[in-house]
């Protein structure tokens, strides 16, 4: 017997005190880490030549992914130990540590450090933000919560190297970072007024001990896969992504052994609907990351493309994404299981799409399958995510909310590291010859089609529930 539909909740239901203010403070955090995630493509160059320490300069980018992942992944039995206002309390220290560190750096060793401590604070707020929506609000508002989230990401992925940009224009590097600290302030303190009916609601909070061990144990599997991304040898960055991915399995099986578990059992099994939602979305993420990792560099190197120009094409996919997100979030029940499908077929045929026209151009019909990625992932982000939560056993939302940033920046990392494999054995560089960008472009797209399939098979199974 089929259940009825659920009632339609309007857009304006989340402008209510009760929602709006807990709103903001999720979104807030979700600004800060997407907003300085892209900020330093700006100033790290910037930075370099003030500090030096050129040759550790993909340290800032490593760790920074390393500290977002772990501490996102943790951060479900956090909450779960200690409530939502306070986790979200350690957060916002984390990161403003880390962003005053990185604003005062003398040298690069004193930055990295402050790169690791502001990936922490902020892969923890952007899990937390998940996480408030899931339990924060009524499951009627789950995917109007997901698709704001989603839109606040966008909008601040497109506005950091604004930011950035503006800072380094004033000569004034350090004060991006000063900035974003006083806005990490923000979170510290609004937090607990904002949330405070939260505070005291972890009652049965978990004791459990921590697992250290196995967060070791991630920490290299992601180091090793991020790394993997930026080394120059293709032999070294093939063993070292390879090396990650075993680590990760090795995780995820003890893991899933454990009475601790950071993630609920099971939760990369396409046999059940949280399962396939988080291979169709990881799967698809890392299929697509080529066109966010080398686009900028094959548009100016095959065309001639000046950096603004082919950063607004990149930026037509978060525009797509954002639009669409807002706008489907009011559907009718009935409609998900469509769009679902409908997202994911997008996404295959922008990526098919962008094997043509990634090597001959021209550069709007790039721009116009970069929109429809976008609208891809837009139009189903957030009802696969709501069933990613709705589909593991009520005490275990907490964990299933926090894994699906998570496992994302994990899609990212692992597909930024097979493209810079493939980049890398096509002996590509900023000097390529144009025919070397143009091989390059057709297998950063190709190579990962296989992906596409999967992400696409287990989109029929997502939307089957």
């Amino acid at each position: 017997m089929s259940q009825p539909e659920a009632e339609l909740v309007p857009l304006s239901a989340l402008t209510e005190s009760e929602h709006l203010y807990r709103l903001l403070v999720l979104c807030f955090g979700v600004w800060l880490y997407a907003a300085d995630s892209t900020l330093v493509a700006t100033v790290m160059p910037v930075a370099v030549e003030d500090i030096g320490g050129l040759p550790y300069l993909s340290w800032t980018y490593t760790l920074y992914q390393l500290g977002s992942v772990v501490t996102g992944a943790i951060a479900g039995l956090v909450v779960m130990r200690t409530g939502i206002v306070r986790t979200e309390i350690a957060a916002g220290i984390l990161y403003v540590l880390g962003c005053a560190l990185s604003g005062y750096a003398p040298d690069m060793t004193t930055m990295i450090v402050g790169r690791i401590l502001q990936g922490m604070g902020g892969g923890a707020l952007v899990s937390l933000a998940f996480i408030g929506a899931s339990t924060l609000f009524p499951q009627k508002m789950w995917v109007r919560v997901i698709a704001v989230i989603s839109g606040i990401w966008g909008i601040s992925s497109l506005c950091g190297p604004l930011i950035g940009g503006y800072f380094v224009s004033g000569g004034n590097w350090r004060g991006a970072f000063w900035a974003f600290a006083v806005q990490g302030l923000v979170t510290v303190f609004i937090a607990p007024p904002l949330l405070r009916r939260q505070l005291h609601t972890q009652t049965d909070s978990i004791q459990q001990a921590m697992p250290f061990a196995r967060l070791g144990l991630l920490s290299i599997a992601v180091l090793a896969i991020c790394q993997a991304g930026v080394v120059t040898s293709t032999q070294f960055a093939s063993g070292l992504c390879a090396a990650g991915i075993v680590l990760l399995l090795i995780f995820l099986k003890q893991d899933a052994d454990s009475k601790n578990r950071i993630f609920p059992r099971g939760i990369l099994d396409p046999r059940t609907v949280s399962g396939s939602g988080l291979v169709m979305m990881s799967a698809l993420f890392m299929a697509t990351i080529s066109l966010t990792v080398y686009g900028p560099l094959l548009m100016y190197i095959i065309f001639g493309a000046a950096p603004l120009v082919a950063g607004y094409v990149i930026a037509l996919e978060s525009l797509g994404w954002t639009l669409t997100a807002i706008f489907t979030s009011g559907v009718r029940e009935r409609i998900e299981p469509r769009l679902i499908r409908t997202g994911a077929v997008f996404v295959s045929v922008s990526m098919l799409g962008l094997i043509y026209a990634m090597p001959s151009g021209p550069l709007w019909l790039i721009a116009l399958f970069a929109v429809i990625m976008g609208m891809g992932f837009g139009m189903s982000w957030s009802f696969v995510s709501k069933r990613i939560i709705a589909n593991v056993p009520e005490k275990e939302r907490t964990q299933a909310s926090a894994s699906i940033p998570t496992f994302m920046r994990v899609a990212m990392a692992m597909g930024s590291a097979l493209s810079g494999i493939i980049a890398n054995y096509s002996g590509f560089s900023e000097a390529s010859s144009v025919t070397v960008a143009q091989n390059v472009a057709f297998w950063s797209f190709a190579a990962f089609v296989p992906l596409m399939l999967v992400g696409l098979v287990t989109a029929w199974r997502v939307s089957l529930e």
